[in-house]
């Protein structure tokens, strides 16, 4: 499995080289080219993207809309690290909408199904669907999209995680 960083702080068209490898995914891509996105489409390479990094390091949006409108599958990462110590996918989830213009859907299937996909894990991992693994949140909330709109409250709207269909965690009343 070949799954690379690519683009993250110049212009090496390191993505361009992950679609011709056929890479599963390349992450960062803030300074994708457009031959670039247009070997990530052929070669089917997923870009991750990761916006809390984006933030903190003041980096470039990558073109998130261009590679959707150009069918490059996009999915989202935290990118958990010492210089972007974010483990929220909630916060995630809301920056991929502000800085990277995604609707909370397409939010929301990026961090799900397409981040799976990504690491070759779809089949089991990213919906809910039969035969594929039970993980979940459950919400109080009108809509999801409250994990989205809320952000840094989500702790708030979280009362149970589901992971292989077993509750692992029941928020303290």
């Amino acid at each position: 499995m070949v799954n690379v960083h690519v683009d993250e702080l110049a212009k090496l068209d390191g993505a361009k080289m992950a679609g011709e490898l056929q890479a599963e995914a390349a992450s960062h891509c803030e300074e994708v080219s457009a031959a670039g996105i247009s070997a990530m489409r052929t070669g089917g390479t997923v870009a991750v993207l990761l916006p809390t990094t984006q933030m903190l390091l003041r980096l470039p949006a990558p073109p998130a809309r261009d590679m959707i409108k150009q069918g490059v599958i996009v999915a989202l990462g935290s990118d958990f690290n010492p210089n972007a110590f974010c483990l929220s996918m909630a916060t995630v989830l809301h920056l991929a909408c502000v800085l990277l213009r995604l609707s909370p859907a397409e939010a929301l299937t990026a961090a799900t199904l397409n981040a799976a996909h990504s690491v070759r894990r779809s089949h089991l991992h990213g919906a809910l669907q039969p035969g594929m693994r039970a993980d979940m949140l459950l919400i109080q909330a009108p809509r999801w999209e409250h994990l989205v709109y809320q952000l840094g409250e989500h702790h708030h709207l979280i009362h149970h995680v589901v992971c292989s269909g077993r509750v692992v965690y029941t928020k303290k009343e």
